[in-house]
């Protein structure tokens, strides 16, 4: 009899030991290796077997512990993505600040010297000098109006157009030779930047002929 050492299986089901015992007997007198049929083979799925080994430990991957180390590689990434976005926004915000008062501080350094005109305007007005007032005042308009073409500001010019809501505000119609709604007069100049209406254009409106 061969001195090999089998392991048995231990089951649930005792009449399932006895069967693989059986065949291990029988195999063995006829002095061959023992070879199971297939209703000697017992299910191994989470067996023990006699040697108190579990074929679980024989696993290589625990399918708990792959997901639960997936799981965790996808939170830190994600953590580490939100974290970036963070900086990213805090960067953005910062930028957009330094970027409106680099403007601010440009646009106000053209006022400067609109401001140094009016104080000259005054000047010379405190010392009756009229001639100087008219041109310093000349000055300063010249100079204000070309700071805002400048900046892309530019003046709604609607004497004898067609009225337009879009950019213009009549605060009068009157009988005129004009057409009915052609604008004949201004009180207020209007201003656009690019498409935006800055301010439009208080005007006169024509309601036609009088009637005689």
């Amino acid at each position: 009899m061969s001195e090999a050492k089998r392991r048995i299986p231990i089951t649930a089901d005792p009449s399932a030991a006895s069967a693989a015992e059986g065949s291990a007997v029988r195999s063995a007198a006829d002095g061959g290796d023992a070879v199971a049929g297939p209703e000697d083979r017992p299910v191994t799925e989470g067996v023990e077997f006699a040697d108190g080994v579990e074929l679980a430990e024989e696993m290589e991957f625990d399918p708990l512990a792959i997901v639960a180390a997936e799981r965790d590689a996808y939170l830190d990434g994600l953590q580490r993505l939100k974290a970036e976005f963070d900086n990213f926004r805090k960067r953005a915000d910062r930028d957009v600040l330094e970027a409106r008062a680099r403007a601010r501080v440009s646009l106000l350094t053209e006022f400067l010297p609109v401001l140094d005109n009016l104080d000259r305007a005054l000047s010379a007005a405190e010392h009756h000098e009229e001639g100087k007032v008219l041109e310093g005042v000349r000055l300063t308009h010249s100079m204000f109006a070309d700071l805002l073409r400048k900046e892309g500001v530019t003046e709604i010019d609607p004497m004898g157009a067609p009225f337009n809501p879009h950019v213009h505000e009549a605060v009068m119609i009157q009988p005129s030779e004009s057409e009915e709604g052609t604008v004949t007069a201004v009180f207020e100049r209007g201003y656009v930047f690019g498409e935006k209406v800055l301010r439009p254009a208080k005007v006169v409106v024509s309601a036609g002929p009088a009637e005689e």
